[in-house]
């Protein structure tokens, strides 16, 4: 996803527009260390803190994706964490075991 970001900066350059590849940086490159960052970083101890670490790499996997949301999804970030802290406090035992079985399989 970097390189077609690299790209289309590159493009959006020649034609003039250099804002693309002023926001590369933080739009692109930020988020793309952050990825490999949470990949390099010691095994979890907790199902909790597994969750959280793909749930903040699927966020800024989208980040990246998604240029024109990138600000929206960056300041929605905290909400991944939100969302792991209800599912493991307040969804049901029952519910809860097979549905990590199956995010974390």
């Amino acid at each position: 996803m970097l390189i077609v970001r690299f790209g289309m900066a590159l493009h959006s350059l020649r034609q003039g527009d250099e804002t693309a590849l002023l926001t590369l940086p933080l739009g692109a490159v930020l988020p793309g260390l952050l990825i490999v960052a949470l990949l390099a970083m010691p095994p979890a101890h907790t199902v909790e803190g597994v969750l959280m670490r793909l749930g903040t790499a699927i966020h800024l996997l989208l980040i990246l994706a998604l240029p024109p949301l990138a600000l929206h999804l960056a300041l929605g970030l905290p909400v991944v964490f939100l969302v792991v802290e209800l599912f493991q406090t307040r969804v049901p035992a029952r519910i809860r075991g097979p549905l990590t079985r199956v995010v974390l399989a």
